[in-house]
């Protein structure tokens, strides 16, 4: 074979050989696409997680949009915790409408885990003591802050972290295991009981309903007196002077926040007596003078 036969053979080997190589590697790279889930939604997730997105399923975060729908028909601005994208998402305020609304509907796993590794453990998008206030407005209450004429007041759980309660056994459901909980075994350990081990389930469970029943029978009262004092303004508007105009809006704001917290005195108990306390004492002082 003389010099141009052999480089035309050469040339020739070359190519059949580039030829096989590069589909043996769009073989592959094809073969690990298929492999590799895409994460381009949580759905994905679903496959290697089955028991926490079972779980995160039953949750309200699995059911979050038709809470907000329910509560307030009206709210457009969701994206900020309802979508598949946030934290990201958050930083937005384009209204949900149209085709937008199937990917809002519930806070998935990607509104806290991130697609890929993060500076914090499990993949958590932001720092874990972060993550629940970013949609969450509890933390007033349980820090003891920000009701009017009241000084800043924590207690013993305030340094607890949100999943320490709502995270019991790494569970997504993101629900209080409570000592009175019915459904709960003997030898499963209640929430309270898994951090407080010197202490017996039936004395957490008198502790609690003796808090959240003193809660309700404070705060009856104080909403009946708020409507009543309501009621007599629709009927005569100036029968208030500014004083008490401004302490009849500090014992709604303060209320509201009782409310919104939505534990019931729990997260802390001390912080909704003395809210409690000081609305009523205002709203006596504000009856009297609508009578």
């Amino acid at each position: 074979m003389n010099r141009q036969n052999r480089w035309n053979a050469a040339l020739i080997f070359a190519g059949i050989f580039g030829i096989f190589v590069s589909g043996y590697i769009t073989f592959v790279i094809g073969e690990e696409k298929k492999e590799i889930p895409d994460h381009a939604g949580f759905q994905s997730c679903q496959p290697c997680h089955s028991e926490k997105h079972n779980m995160w399923e039953a949750s309200n975060h699995g059911k979050a949009i038709r809470r907000t729908a329910q509560n307030n028909p009206a709210a457009t601005e969701c994206s900020g915790c309802h979508s598949a994208k946030r934290p990201e998402a958050g930083q937005q305020t384009a209204a949900v409408g149209g085709d937008r609304k199937d990917s809002v509907h519930k806070v998935s796993c990607l509104a806290c885990h991130a697609r890929q590794k993060t500076e914090y453990s499990r993949r958590v998008v932001v720092d874990p003591d972060k993550i629940c206030e970013s949609c969450h407005t509890q933390r007033s209450i349980f820090w003891g802050y920000g009701a009017k004429g009241i000084e800043d007041s924590r207690n013993f759980h305030s340094g607890v972290p949100c999943i320490g309660c709502h995270m019991t056994e790494g569970n997504h459901r993101m629900k209080v295991l409570r000592p009175d909980d019915p459904s709960l075994t003997e030898k499963r350990l209640d929430t309270c009981t898994a951090c407080h081990k010197d202490n017996n389930r039936e004395a957490r469970v008198h502790q609690i309903q003796e808090w959240q029943s003193t809660y309700d029978e404070n705060m009856a009262p104080l909403l009946a007196d708020v409507k009543t004092i309501e009621e007599a303004l629709k009927k005569n508007p100036g029968v208030l002077d500014a004083s008490l105009k401004a302490k009849l809006e500090d014992v709604k704001a303060n209320l509201t926040l009782l409310e919104k917290d939505g534990s019931r005195g729990f997260h802390n108990f001390v912080f909704s007596l003395e809210i409690a306390s000081l609305a009523g004492g205002d709203l006596k002082e504000i009856k009297a003078a609508v009578k």
